[in-house]
């Protein structure tokens, strides 16, 4: 073989090279992120506006399994599934806290709802702590949600409230983006329980 033979096989080795790779790469899978925080549209109205009333939301604990960004589902007899392109766009722990806070804002008609840990010159007259103990379920089934919850009144005017949330959304439909906005359905109602029981304490 020539030289400029061989130079000629390797130029068209390259060139298949570059064109596998370039296939390769336009059929990659788009990887999609996700929010537990549901746009002001998907939330109920605002309550009127209470005065004086101040909330702390957290801390937050979640299991380990929720700990990272790739998407778990499942979760039946303790077996996940994690999603390589359906992921959080943030930490699944703060994004709840952040959503909770939201959702009661609107709940309880009050802007001094704040996520733990707080400003220092902020003393909360309400402090929810929240032990997410599952959060699973399948796109095209069902979102779950399983809270302890705990509210405390910091007045020290009567004793904490301890409840548990077993929560259930369907997912509109096959889609991880369906599942989640059912778990955002979730969260809106685990946040309007909790709404509840501060408007009772406040009675």
């Amino acid at each position: 073989m020539t030289v400029n033979s061989r130079f000629r096989l390797a130029a068209l080795l390259g060139l298949a090279c570059v064109t596998l790779l370039a296939g390769c790469a336009g059929t990659k899978t788009p990887t999609s992120y996700y929010s537990l925080y549901a746009p002001a549209s998907q939330i109920s109205g605002a309550s009127p506006v209470q005065d004086g009333l101040s909330v702390s939301v957290g801390p937050v604990s979640i299991p380990d399994i929720l700990k990272q960004t790739r998407i778990a589902t499942g979760g039946e007899n303790g077996s996940f599934r994690l999603s390589e392109f359906h992921r959080w766009s943030g930490d699944v722990d703060r994004d709840l806290g952040r959503t909770l806070a939201e959702h009661l804002s609107r709940e309880l008609g009050t802007e001094e709802v704040f996520v733990f840990p707080w400003d220092q010159n902020f003393t909360p007259a309400y402090q929810v702590f929240i032990d997410v103990l599952h959060m699973g379920g399948n796109p095209g089934g069902e979102a779950t949600l399983s809270v302890r919850w705990s509210l405390v009144d910091r007045a020290g005017k009567g004793a904490p409230i301890i409840r548990r949330s077993e929560l259930r959304e369907a997912s509109g439909g096959p889609e991880y983006g369906e599942w989640v906005v059912a778990q955002q359905r979730n969260v809106a109602h685990l946040a309007q329980e909790i709404a509840r029981e501060i408007k009772r304490m406040r009675q």
